[in-house]
């Protein structure tokens, strides 16, 4: 039977993403959702005959975000399979996509990580 999966990200688990209320975000999100569709089918191979990427704007309380959804078909069982490894997902860019990115003039930026101090050397 078809039915689709909501991947729930635009870009790899550990990556930052586009926040929904900036001023570009509709178009750096499309940019990260299609770079993440090329880098998942560079990682698990392309999408078997009879499925598709898809991506979708989503109503949330601040605003429309995007997301991409992979349709397939539930009774066959290498759609089964590929929909499994997606679920997966990646961890970070790879070198392909960090390129896709920035030759779409995308940022990639990484949170800034807060310093620690010691409490023995606290004021």
């Amino acid at each position: 039977m078809r039915d689709y999966m909501d991947l729930v990200q635009t870009t790899p688990n550990d990556e930052p993403c586009a926040q929904v209320g900036n001023k570009d975000y509709e178009s750096m999100a499309r940019i990260e959702a299609n770079a993440l569709i090329h880098q998942l089918q560079r990682v698990f191979g392309n999408n078997p005959s009879g499925t598709r990427f898809k991506i979708i704007q989503c109503p949330h309380d601040a605003g429309i975000y995007l997301d991409i959804r992979f349709y397939y078909d539930d009774e066959i069982q290498e759609h089964v399979k590929y929909l499994t490894n997606l679920d997966a997902g990646c961890d970070v860019w790879d070198t392909e996509a960090r390129n896709e990115l920035k030759a779409h003039r995308y940022e990639l930026t990484r949170p800034k990580k807060c310093k620690v101090i010691p409490f023995d050397k606290a004021a």
